[in-house]
């Protein structure tokens, strides 16, 4: 039973990360609209989730990070992430370097790309310095923008979500910033169930007791649920700091990769049907919300789609404009 509108507000936040995750813009817009209506809070937490988001689930998007005031604005940069294939590696390399930092140098491999991991540490203990190499770099507009984006939102989030960030800008002046890639909307229904992962109440409960009951260890139960759903996309360019992370992953909870399915597979089904209930509640709340308030989602909707159009215009009329510079000095 929801006790507090904490909890009701976890449950809402979890099913917009899922749903940004699988590309379902529809829920992410009903959800958002919801989440703008609890309270003014909200809003504030929303910005800083977008931009968290961004560089968690499509880092070169952090680039196009442009809001104003209006919330609409904040909607329209989650969109165009739903709707775009994920590029997790700032993901990656931000939670190992994290991990780094409290201590557990497990995430080391021996290879020389350890040392990128170490240099995200050491931005973690050295902020400043990090961000004023960061700032003495060469960079193209698209990664001066997408660093600048980062240094707006570097005292964000928490400790994780900080190095995140500092994976992204790190990513974007060492490296090329891979090209976004838009994917076709989902054909599945979404899982509601989904949304109950460990971090909301309900969620943790059932996990635990599954867990219990298939004589498994609640953790490598509560990675695996999150390997197989709660992390799934609508797709993804391959990413090498977040595969890293995540075989770094099943190794601390003592899970082989490879016979992660061999866990997960039976203990599925027992997890759904034990959210079952939670999953129909979450459906139908959310339902009944949209039909009572169709006007407000349908405005935002329509806010987002011409902010959405009218940044492309920009940036295309941008591009020309390069083009023409870049021939006329040529």
């Amino acid at each position: 039973m929801i006790k507090s509108r904490s909890d009701i507000e976890a449950r809402y936040r979890s099913l917009l990360q899922k749903a940004v995750r699988r590309g379902h813009a529809d829920l992410v817009l009903t959800t958002s609209a919801l989440l703008e209506s609890l309270n003014s809070r909200g809003k504030n937490w929303y910005r800083t989730r977008t931009a968290i988001i961004t560089f968690e689930e499509c880092w070169p998007l952090g680039s196009e990070l442009i809001f104003n005031r209006k919330f609409h604005s904040k909607v329209a940069a989650l969109i165009k992430v739903t709707r775009s294939a994920k590029s997790r590696d700032a993901a990656g390399l931000g939670y190992l370097a994290s991990t780094l930092f409290e201590g557990d140098t497990a995430v080391l491999s021996g290879a020389p790309d350890d040392r990128h991991v170490k240099i995200i540490a050491g931005a973690i203990e050295r902020p400043d310095d990090f961000w004023q190499w960061i700032a003495a770099r060469k960079k193209s507009d698209e990664q001066a923008a997408l660093v600048e984006n980062a240094m707006r939102f570097r005292h964000e989030g928490l400790p994780r979500d900080k190095a995140v960030i500092q994976a992204a800008a790190y990513l974007a002046v060492t490296e090329e910033i891979p090209s976004r890639y838009q994917q076709s909307p989902p054909d599945q229904a979404f899982p509601y169930w989904v949304a109950f992962d460990k971090h909301t109440p309900e969620g943790k409960l059932v996990l635990r007791d599954v867990a219990r009951d298939l004589h498994i260890p609640a953790p490598q139960l509560e990675w695996a649920c999150f390997y197989f759903e709660g992390s799934k996309t609508n797709g993804e360019i391959p990413s090498k700091w977040w595969e890293r992370n995540c075989q770094c992953h099943f190794e601390k909870v003592g899970l082989p990769v490879e016979e992660a399915h061999l866990l997960w597979e039976p203990a599925k089904p027992q997890v759904i049907e034990a959210l079952a209930d939670y999953s129909r509640s979450l459906h139908k709340e959310l339902y009944r919300w949209k039909l009572s308030n169709l006007k407000q989602v349908e405005t935002l909707k329509r806010q987002v789609e011409l902010f959405i159009e009218h940044f492309e215009e920009v940036h295309r009329d941008q591009m020309k404009l390069f083009d023409k510079d870049h021939l006329d000095n040529s």
